[in-house]
């Protein structure tokens, strides 16, 4: 199974207190509450309303839409293919924002990651062989890039996951050298430091090398 970023916080604790931003913290919330009851089709008109009021508050704006896109991929992933794009939005837009050089707590190669994910998630359920191999090919290139800025940030929880959502691409790719190599990689960041991860991502880290070489795990199991 991929997994998502570490730490996705709920805006409304992102939102500093005050009258300006009464009325987006409120839709916030109250889209917040019916997303997590199943009333999408209310709950996002919501968000981008919020997103539209904080318009002269580009900070919260950007922290908004950041979790405006994890919300919109979380539906994508749960039979609502069409909202990937809305959410890869999202985070290009994040992108560009910082890129520009202002601040949030977000950083580049989270957002990266995050971007990521919706064309690996996509791709799960993607029947087009073509259509699949793009999708996989540009969360390879996202994670990737990623992995550079979360290695120099020493964000070493989410870099662990990217390192494992890029052996689940190249698994998905039929590359199971490089796959194994990248989930090696997070296997080792789990047990330094200690992370919950760490069983999970061994076993996983098993399966490939039987895949890859059935007959050494047959004998070893044997002996």
């Amino acid at each position: 199974m991929y997994k998502t970023l570490h730490r996705l916080l709920l805006f409304t604790a992102l939102l500093a207190p005050g009258a300006a931003l009464a009325e987006p913290q409120q839709l916030v919330a109250e889209a917040e509450q019916l997303a997590l009851s199943g009333d999408f089709d209310a709950a996002l008109p919501l968000y981008e309303k919020a997103i539209g009021d904080l318009a002269a508050q580009p900070h919260q704006q950007q922290a908004l839409r950041y979790r405006y896109g994890i919300v919109l991929n979380a539906l994508g992933g749960q039979q609502h293919p069409e909202l990937y794009p809305l959410a890869r939005a999202q985070f290009e837009a994040v992108l560009n924002y910082l890129q520009s050089g202002a601040p949030l707590e977000e950083s580049s190669a989270r957002v990266r990651s995050a971007l990521a994910h919706t064309y690996h998630q996509q791709a799960a359920s993607e029947t087009d062989p073509s259509r699949k191999s793009q999708l996989l090919r540009n969360a390879y290139s996202f994670y990737n890039s990623a992995a550079h800025g979360l290695f120099r940030e020493r964000e070493w929880h989410n870099l662990a996951i990217t390192y494992f959502n890029l052996g689940q691409v190249c698994e998905w790719q039929g590359n199971l050298e490089e796959a194994i190599r990248w989930v090696e990689k997070a296997v080792e960041l789990d047990d330094r430091h200690g992370f919950a991860d760490l069983q999970e991502d061994t076993d996983y880290l098993s399966g490939l090398r039987h895949q890859a070489n059935p007959a050494t795990s047959t004998n070893a199991t044997a002996l």
